[in-house]
């Protein structure tokens, strides 16, 4: 019995339809030559909770970092529990597996974390598909390898998994501690991709607050024969980014040149071939859905994700442009399914420079399967999204656009003056969405006239121009443009050591990650969306602004692109797991009691002895009706004032016959073991349950097995 996983129901039924013999059961389907198809919804298992870690199930200050010595994983909530079951089940009959994960290292893991959880070590096979087309599948079934292969690729998902943890967990625990005894209320959260990707914005946002327009000049000749030439203005004279600030001087100049001869020093001219673009990534994807459409980056995904599902297009989550030259021999079918009729010279064999099988990694660039997009229905996102990467598409096989370049070098009454032009000779491909930034192709010189001269030879400057000018502060960020800070950070790093470390393509998170970080910001309100732009809040500039005071790494968007280099090391077998691990764990130690410890207000704290946990960080605060109280950082127990120290806790303190009423109901708890006095039931903060004594102020919480018994008792921090 053949049992194969795919990452998703979806992929699921593409597997099971070629298979033939499909009958859909409980969970999985039924299919010919013993072979049963089965799914996950995604990761259908999690790490655990840090209180699952630590005695008692409450984190306490003493405790961080939590390091695990043995990971332990839970079925997510939901129905990933009862599928988990289904695949328990399965494997009873199984001889081999096959893990039909996406193409990627997410899914690499997902499947293989539930075989390990069960225990399955059994034969296992990867099945890597690309695209869900009948004829991509059937060409993926009969190229099966073994799981072992992909071991790098697991160990390289697992390391992000667990430091995105460590970090995740730690920092985050550490700095609400903090800031929650300074009287800064609510949980804050710290991310090893979301916070420096949250620095991003907030240096924008400073950037273009603090920007200062400047005025500055440029003088243009205008010469006989419609040629404007502008003055290559000397070093001593222009300011540190080359530009002339001094009208006087540009006036001067302008009246100076005005009917003196301008004689050619230089004359160059160039004809050159510009090739259409490579084909998408996701990245250059949702940057031109950006552009174009005003579409978000997670909206993007999406379409593009439903376009892979209903098999129109190939694996969406690519970060590699380029294609394997075997699919070439498929151009004309896929031109034809796709509509190219009336587009003038299309030439399916003509062979663009993106096939070239060996810069294919895991996954190729972005294109239609040949499937009819007609023959199913889209939402219009997905249209949109179809209709860019079917432009991009059909742009290899159009010819590349031809231009000449002319440049023109003039002195006048000793002035240097330069004059340039670009001349499309043949549009070929830009006629089809050429207008667009094509992922950093270079577009040339500007168009202008300028005709063909000699040198020695002498044109007349007719008039001097000043051409005022204003620079303009950087704009905001939108989906797309931050997509693209995050894919390339070594062009916004300064330190040229850190710069030189980082690769071209060093960023953060991956092609599949990016969207869901910047709505991961969006929803935990550092960031917001303001019609296309995404700005900072005044919550996230405030938690970069207290990082940088005492942990600045975890806020330098290097720093973590750093770390993406070395899980791309280990996904290429060049770098081990345990290494890496291990200096996560260093890190996670650091940060962790430097986010506990450094001052990050300018608050005075006033730190007592908790009544509740025994702990020495119970802090003094007052309330939005500036009543003073005092909050524990280490149980977030709450108690009234008492001469300047915590007194009652708040719960004992009932009002009005709703509060007898609840007071009564709280003190039927089980005995207190030390003072023999019913407890009373409370909540903490997260809405977890706990027993607490009213006398010895002691606190437990429920029993395991018996919610109605005391459980594990509250430790004094250490």
């Amino acid at each position: 019995m053949r049992i194969i996983i795919a990452e998703k129901p979806s992929v699921a039924q593409a597997v099971a339809g070629v298979l033939g013999g499909a009958r859909k059961s409980d969970g999985y389907i039924d299919c010919a030559g013993s072979t049963r198809v089965t799914w996950c919804f995604g990761h259908l298992l999690e790490q655990a909770k840090p209180e699952d870690y630590v005695d008692g199930g409450k984190v306490l200050a003493s405790h961080l970092p939590i390091i695990p010595d043995r990971w332990q994983l839970q079925p997510r909530d939901g129905g990933a529990g009862k599928q988990v079951k289904v695949i328990r089940d399965l494997l009873k009959d199984a001889t081999e597996v096959v893990n039909a994960g996406d193409a990627d290292r997410e899914g690499q893991l997902l499947v293989d974390e539930v075989l390990i959880h069960l225990g399955w070590q059994g034969k296992t096979s990867r099945l890597w598909l690309s695209s869900l087309d009948d004829e991509s599948v059937q060409r993926a079934l009969v190229t099966i390898k073994s799981n072992d292969t992909m071991r790098p690729l697991y160990d390289a998902a697992l390391a992000r998994q667990r430091a995105d943890w460590l970090m995740g967990m730690n920092c985050s625990i550490a700095l609400s501690r903090n800031l929650q005894a300074c009287g800064v209320p609510g949980a804050w959260s710290i991310g090893r991709v979301q916070t420096p990707t949250l620095a991003l914005l907030v240096d924008r946002k400073r950037d273009i607050e603090q920007f200062k327009p400047r005025d500055f000049y440029q003088v243009v000749a205008h010469l006989d024969g419609g040629i404007k030439a502008t003055w290559q203005v000397p070093a001593d004279v222009v300011d540190e980014d080359g530009r002339l600030l001094d009208k006087a001087h540009a006036d001067d100049t302008a009246i100076r040149i005005r009917s003196k001869a301008a004689r050619v020093t230089k004359f160059t001219r160039k004809t050159a071939e510009r090739a259409a673009p490579l084909p998408y990534t996701l990245g250059g994807l949702q940057k031109a859905a950006s552009s174009r459409f005003g579409m978000s980056a997670k909206d993007t995904l999406a379409a593009a994700q439903e376009l892979y599902e209903a098999k129109i297009t190939t694996y969406p989550r690519t970060d590699c442009a380029y294609l394997p030259v075997e699919m070439h021999g498929s151009a004309g079918s896929i031109l034809k399914a796709i509509g190219t009729e009336g587009i003038a010279g299309l030439d399916p064999a003509r062979k663009h420079a993106a096939w070239n099988t060996g810069k294919v990694e895991a996954h190729h660039g972005l294109i239609p399967t040949g499937q009819n997009p007609d023959a199913v229905s889209l939402s219009s996102n997905a249209k949109r999204a179809f209709d860019l990467i079917r432009e991009s598409f059909i742009r290899l096989f159009m010819p590349p656009e031809k231009y000449e370049t002319r440049e023109a070098l003039f002195d006048i009454d000793s002035l240097g003056f330069r004059a340039a032009a670009r001349i499309v000779l043949e549009p070929g491909w830009t006629k089809l969405g050429g207008k667009d930034d094509d992922e950093g192709q270079e577009q040339g010189e500007a168009q202008g006239a300028l005709p063909e001269l000699r040198e020695g030879e002498a044109r007349t400057c007719e008039r001097g121009e000043v051409v005022a000018k204003r620079t303009t502060p950087p704009k905001p960020y939108t989906d797309g443009t931050l997509i693209a800070a995050m894919t390339g950070v070594h062009k916004l790093v300064t330190d040229p050591k850190l710069k030189a470390r980082l690769k071209e393509t060093s960023g953060l998170g991956t092609e599949a990650t990016r969207a869901s970080m910047i709505e991961v910001l969006i929803t935990r309100e550092y960031a917001e969306r303001s019609k296309k732009d995404i700005v900072p809040t005044d919550r996230g500039v405030q938690l970069i602004d207290m990082l940088r005071k005492v942990a600045p790494d975890l806020a330098d968007p290097g720093y973590t692109a750093l770390q993406e280099d070395a899980l791309a090391d280990i996904a290429a077998g060049r770098a081990p797991f345990a290494a890496f691990m291990d200096s996560q764990g260093q890190a996670a130690r650091s940060f962790s009691r430097t986010l506990l410890d450094g001052k990050l207000t300018d608050q005075q704290l006033v730190l007592h002895a908790c009544p509740a946990c025994g702990g020495a960080r119970c802090a003094a605060l007052k309330s939005k009706a500036g009543n003073a109280y005092h909050r524990c950082m280490d149980c977030q127990s709450a108690f009234g004032n008492e001469g300047g120290k915590p007194g009652k806790p708040f719960e004992d303190k009932p009002a009005g016959e709703a509060g007898q009423k609840a007071a009564g109901a709280a003190a039927a708890g089980p005995q207190c073991t030390a003072c023999k006095k019913p407890t009373f039931k409370n909540e903490t903060k997260t809405g977890k349950a706990y027993y607490r004594c009213g006398g010895c102020k002691g606190a437990w919480w429920p029993d395991k097995q018996d919610g109605k018994k005391l459980g594990a008792k509250w430790e004094p921090m250490k």
